[in-house]
């Protein structure tokens, strides 16, 4: 397949997650009045999502690679489908929360595949430029999604983010049946657990792996955490509305779409791995920026706005470049490696989420956790970029 059309086939598959994550922000407030629950029990429906997503990329990476990209999409997408009709329909927290974790396994592998297909294509330099594309409409469905969430809510209330997530699902698996051209065939003579186990072993035995996507992981868990109570500081503690926060988002968003173009224009005068230093001190600014706005200063819209559009765009130039670098030792296992990063990233989001949660003000808990994730950011990359220097020697 073409470079155009792999990005805009792994931007889709890989889109569902992060969509289904900034759709449905807007509306965690009115989850509890709606089902009459607390604030805990409605920041939970997001960490249970979290969890499935997480730990569903260690299944549908090795199944990728056993049964072939295709048909291990189509499974999946069929299961969020499933989960997003379900939590359409429930009447109680519980079940909503069941149906957020299904929902969750099921975009597992839209994520772990599109870096699949990419890494099955290209390489080096050519496979840094498919995922820059890739993150611009990544970048741009997010960006918009909160706020597409928020005025839908003018109409349809709390269930209208569920309602666009069920067509997002429907139409998916309509794409993927007719544009997704098998990249990885069946391998029939395979290993079982044994060998999947095998596999996940040698790969986090590379420390050229384990830096790389310790330094994704850390920089990826700052947007998870304030999309965890984000919303609560906004809505909650600056009095603005759920369209008024779609909107916030589109606005604060729209930096990782920038920083993605920034990088593209960069690129073919710096090389991926040098403009993801320039990410890293990005997002040590931003975080730092951040929690000056919220810890020592009166909380402003302003303040939020800027501290966190800077993440986001710094996010935007760490990510193709460590992405390829955690793929580059496995050719011929990108679907395991692929999900292993998938599954370091979304616990690390986890952890996040639930290190704020106990926190009885969420700018504060917002405020920690993103500092020591831009240091640990910081941290893994100088450790990779050693390794990294010494193999170019």
């Amino acid at each position: 397949m073409s470079e155009r059309r792999t990005m805009w086939l792994a931007a889709l598959v890989g889109g569902l997650g992060p969509l289904s994550l900034a759709l449905y922000t807007p509306a965690m407030p009115e989850l509890v009045d709606a089902f009459a629950a607390n604030d805990a029990a409605v920041k939970f429906t997001l960490s249970v999502y979290f969890a499935g997503f997480a730990g569903a990329q260690l299944v549908s990476g090795p199944l990728a690679d056993r049964f072939g990209r295709k048909p291990v999409t189509m499974a999946f997408v069929s299961l969020y489908l499933a989960g997003s009709v379900g939590a359409l329909l429930t009447l109680s927290i519980e079940l909503f929360t069941l149906f957020r974790f299904v929902q969750g396994v099921g975009a597992a592998a839209g994520m772990v595949v599109g870096r699949a297909i990419v890494r099955d294509l290209f390489t080096g330099e050519s496979s840094a430029r498919v995922l820059n594309l890739t993150n611009i409409l990544l970048g741009a469905g997010p960006a918009i999604a909160p706020a597409i969430g928020g005025l839908a809510m003018l109409a349809a209330g709390w269930r209208a983010p569920l309602i666009i997530m069920v067509l997002l699902g429907v139409t998916s698996l309509l794409l993927v049946q007719l544009l997704l051209r098998e990249t990885r065939h069946p391998r029939a003579g395979a290993s079982g657990i044994g060998g999947v186990i095998g596999d996940y072993a040698s790969i986090v035995r590379n420390p050229y792996y384990v830096w790389s996507t310790l330094t994704v992981a850390s920089a990826v868990a700052t947007f998870y955490a304030q999309s965890t109570v984000l919303s609560f500081i906004v809505i909650g503690q600056l009095g603005y509305s759920a369209t008024a926060f779609g909107l916030l988002m589109l606005g604060v968003s729209g930096g990782y779409v920038f920083g993605a173009f920034g990088m593209r224009i960069a690129a073919p005068r710096w090389d991926a791995f040098r403009l993801a230093r320039f990410g890293v001190s990005g997002l040590v600014v931003s975080t730092t920026a951040l929690a000056l706005s919220l810890a020592l200063f009166p909380p402003s819209l302003a303040g939020v706005a800027v501290s966190i559009g800077g993440m986001l765009f710094s996010n935007a130039f760490v990510l193709p470049g460590m992405y390829t670098a955690s793929l580059a030792p496995f050719p011929d296992k990108a679907g395991s490696a692929s999900a292993l990063t998938g599954f370091a990233t979304m616990a690390t989001g986890l952890l996040g989420s639930i290190a704020i949660t106990p926190f009885a003000n969420p700018s504060i808990g917002l405020v920690i956790v993103n500092l020591v994730m831009a240091a640990l950011a910081a941290i893994s990359y100088r450790m990779w970029w050693r390794l990294h220097a010494s193999a170019e020697a």
